[in-house]
């Protein structure tokens, strides 16, 4: 006999940046449980999903979601995401709550996946493909290293919010984590050599006051010299997250007394580009400046990734505008910027239909409890995951995750 919902429900815990989010459980007639919890961005795009006070968000898991939900097939999760989708009625989930959606929205998946007695990211290529994958057909990312933060991440001084250390895709996943952490251990000591505080930022990062975007790039590629080889080895990466330092119309880099238009800015990404083996820039530009991201990207799209985040936010809709106008080539994926597992599923479709580099995404408020994207990257064969430095328990149980399954035979 197919098992069914019988209930679900919520409460509050505490995330990584000391704020309060939730975390639902669903429980299935057969007794399979999925659990999940809700991180939280601190850099977010304006057309994100709401999310809703968490003590609103308990209740309406716990009441309304759980009435409409109860007695109702676990498998069919396009079915039940559709249901909450239209319980809500807003186009960015601000009736119901995003978290209070998503949040219910994988629990069942989880739950689902115990049921088939599957490993969850097995479960979801199964939603994704309609086929199980195999142990021998996984892919794994590109673990996406940020060991230097600023930007809404720190309190620093520096505009830009992340530096990333990106091993080649060539490495196996074990020797890109090896890379990560002996690079982050690296630039430990050479920022302490030179007398930076290495007090962390909200992802793990160092966020040292004092540096500029170029001082910083040079001490990660000199972190990630002692042992490797830049552009060969290893790259580097930022996110800009240019919304945050946008005001009237410019792009203004306080630290070193830049006000740009986007043409200036451009050019300012582009003397980066010549001077540091870097492969990645995410939102270079503000999400409605389209102008500017066209320009960039046809000058520079054939380099590197230019990674829309702000700009598409895991919305069809927006991704669509993105491809045509051609903006970018590749594509941040975070669940909760959207609300639904199967919204999620069809964003990562199109943006592989359309040959676009996706990069799977935790967010800065986050939890150890929480290692739903690790399984998503590898249902979904992502190019790469973000989640942070390799440190902090919230960070490194993603990557954890993924190690447990590389090595399970």
């Amino acid at each position: 006999m197919t098992p069914k919902i019988k209930s679900i429900d919520c409460h509050k815990l505490v995330n990584s940046r000391g704020d309060w989010t939730i975390e639902t459980h669903v429980e299935l007639t057969d007794g399979s449980v999925g659990v999940q919890a809700i991180p939280d961005g601190a850099s977010k795009g304006q057309n994100e999903a709401i999310s809703i006070e968490p003590e609103k968000a308990v209740d309406i898991v716990s009441t309304v979601i759980n009435d409409a939900l109860k007695g109702e097939d676990p498998f069919e999760q396009d079915v039940l995401d559709e249901v909450l989708i239209s319980m809500d009625g807003t186009p960015n989930k601000s009736h119901l709550g995003g978290n209070s959606i998503l949040s219910v929205s994988l629990a069942i998946a989880e739950a689902s996946a115990m049921s088939k007695e599957m490993e969850l990211y097995e479960y979801l290529s199964v939603l994704y493909t309609g086929k199980k994958k195999m142990r021998h057909e996984v892919r794994f990312p590109t673990p996406v290293f940020n060991i230097l933060n600023g930007g809404k991440h720190a309190h620093n001084g520096l505009s830009f919010q992340e530096f990333m250390v990106i091993p080649s895709p060539k490495k196996n996943f074990v020797e890109a984590m090896e890379m990560g952490v002996d690079v982050y251990h690296q630039l430990k000591k050479n920022l302490t050599a030179d007398n930076y505080d290495i007090d962390v930022g909200d992802e793990g990062g160092f966020a040292p006051n004092g540096l500029t975007v170029g001082k910083a790039l040079t001490y990660i590629k000199s972190a990630a010299s002692e042992k490797f080889k830049p552009g060969e080895d290893v790259f580097f990466g930022m996110d800009v997250a240019a919304e945050s330092f946008y005001k009237h119309g410019k792009y203004c880099v306080d630290e070193e007394e830049l006000k740009n238009d986007n043409v200036e800015m451009g050019l300012y990404y582009s003397n980066l580009i010549k001077k540091f083996e870097l492969i990645y820039i995410e939102d270079p530009f503000y999400e409605k400046d389209i102008e500017g991201w066209g320009q960039f990207f046809k000058k520079e799209g054939k380099k590197l990734m230019i990674v829309g985040d702000d700009l598409v936010v895991t919305n069809t809709k927006f991704l669509s505008m993105a491809i045509s106008q051609s903006l970018i080539n590749a594509v941040i994926v975070k669940p909760n910027q959207i609300g639904t597992l199967t919204e999620t599923l069809r964003f990562i479709k199109m943006a592989k239909e359309n040959n676009l580099a996706t990069i799977i995404s935790h967010r800065s408020g986050d939890t150890a409890e929480d290692t739903f994207i690790a399984d998503l990257a590898l249902a979904v064969d992502a190019d790469f995951i973000k989640s942070g430095a390799p440190v902090r328990g919230e960070r490194v149980a993603k990557y954890n995750r993924l190690l447990e399954i590389y090595f399970k035979d």
